[in-house]
């Protein structure tokens, strides 16, 4: 019996699990850097779960630096930075204001993204991002709140640009990306949790429908209004000297 079998956890932990897995074969068989290793699919039979599990665990280990990946060529160990600069880059991320310089930041790719992503994407890369779409919901309906998941969904996107700079550039983000959770010191009521998150993913769909039908530019507009509906909300923070929660 397969651990996806066994288990009733949302697939978010279940991938989380699947993670840990892939970091320890990487220990036991002492890959180095450039290493590559099993394609998705051996890891999924030697594993025991799915495909869209181990590709979220996949690229989860890739946003903390541990893998990276290479289109046509598989997965690999990455190189180790030599610097972790993130905290510098991006500043102090229990502010207010560094979360909306990044947002900004975030407008000024991914808008573009989401245009290519439409113009793009293979159908095995909306497949992906619908099922990072859906992860938002499970984990929704576990009460998560869903940084993880939300990172994916975006990330999903800047693979189907078929560009990998647009990865790289929001795996660099790694936490910085979501980090919602680091500005709420106390915890929201669950009605505030939910009407928040179903407000986000409302705003998810529209990305998600427009790209789905290849409309470019109503890809762009719904990435552009979720963005900047979120950058609305810190600065909203900012003017009331409040936290999200």
């Amino acid at each position: 019996m397969s651990l996806e079998d066994t288990s009733m956890t949302p697939t978010g932990s279940l991938s989380d699990r699947t993670a840990k897995q892939i970091e320890q074969m990487v220990a036991e068989r002492g890959l180095q850097p450039g290493d590559r290793l099993p394609t998705v699919q051996e890891l999924s039979q030697r594993l025991g779960v799915s495909l869209s599990v181990v590709r979220e665990a996949i690229a989860s280990l890739r946003a903390g630096g541990l893998l990276h990946t290479r289109q046509g060529a598989g997965i690999f160990v990455a190189e180790p930075s030599a610097i972790d600069n993130r905290g510098l880059f991006f500043g102090d991320l229990s502010q207010i204001s560094s979360i909306v310089e990044i947002l900004e930041l975030r407008l000024a790719v991914e808008v573009e993204a989401a245009g290519l992503a439409a113009e793009r994407l293979s159908m095995a890369q909306e497949s992906r991002i619908y099922e990072a779409f859906q992860q938002i919901e499970v984990a929704m309906n576990h009460g998560g709140t869903c940084e993880k998941e939300d990172s994916l969904f975006h990330i999903a996107i800047a693979e189907a640009t078929n560009n990998r700079r647009f990865v790289e550039f929001l795996t660099q983000l790694g936490n910085a990306m979501i980090p919602r959770n680091r500005l709420r010191p106390l915890p929201a009521s669950a009605k505030e949790q939910t009407a928040y998150l179903m407000q986000l993913q409302d705003e998810h769909r529209l990305i998600l429908d427009a790209i789905s039908r290849r409309d470019p530019e109503d890809a762009r507009r719904a990435m552009r209004n979720h963005l900047s509906q979120s950058r609305d909300r810190y600065h909203s923070m900012i003017r009331a000297k409040t936290t999200l929660r």
